[in-house]
């Protein structure tokens, strides 16, 4: 046994959300190919996101927050479709196999009701770094979830780490404004 002190420090702050993870430098834009359930290989360069806002969304099946943020996107997706708007989840899940992995997704996808594109993107592990493999263009990822927020022309503006729930009360009511005000902005762009 040790004894020790702790000494509190007010003036101490997290670091913003939007401010931990990012482009690493030589990169500005995402790029990925992963598989979805049906087989189909799915990129940010699909005609379907072609000049749309894109939010890619960095998640597990078997992530709690990952779960309350699916709800959150699946509601904004499906009660504000817009032309202009895509969403394609990424997921690195546990699941030992490739089929496993995909039937936790569509378990997920059934309940939440989730009608984006949820993509494959590793199995076996959720390790941190091995998931940072499959997107060498991102400093690190830091936190399931991550959204990455993708403009128009294809630029990534903003990737947000981590997701305030429904839990955290005023937070929450704050992440949702900011939200939907960014989105509009690059809707409106």
């Amino acid at each position: 046994r040790e004894t020790f002190t702790a000494k509190r420090n007010e003036n101490y702050e997290l670091p913003h959300e939007d401010t931990l993870t990012f482009l690493n430098e030589g990169y500005d834009k995402l790029a990925f190919s992963f598989p979805d359930a049906q087989g189909n290989t799915i990129s940010l360069e699909d005609e379907r996101f072609k000049n749309k806002v894109v939010l890619v969304q960095i998640m597990g099946s078997w992530c709690p927050n990952c779960l309350d943020e699916s709800i959150f996107y699946s509601e904004v997706y499906n009660t504000n479709k817009n032309e202009n708007f895509e969403i394609v989840a990424l997921a690195f899940e546990y699941a030992k196999t490739k089929e496993k992995a995909f039937k936790s997704i569509e378990r997920m996808q059934t309940k939440v009701g989730i009608k984006y594109p949820v993509l494959l993107a590793q199995f076996g592990t959720s390790d941190k770094a091995k998931a940072q493999e499959k997107l060498p263009m991102l400093n690190h990822i830091l936190s399931y979830p991550t959204t990455i927020f993708v403009d128009k022309k294809g630029v990534v503006r903003k990737i947000h780490t981590g997701f305030n729930g429904p839990a955290t009360g005023e937070k929450y009511i704050a992440f949702q404004k900011e939200f939907h005000s960014f989105v509009d902005m690059l809707l409106a762009e």
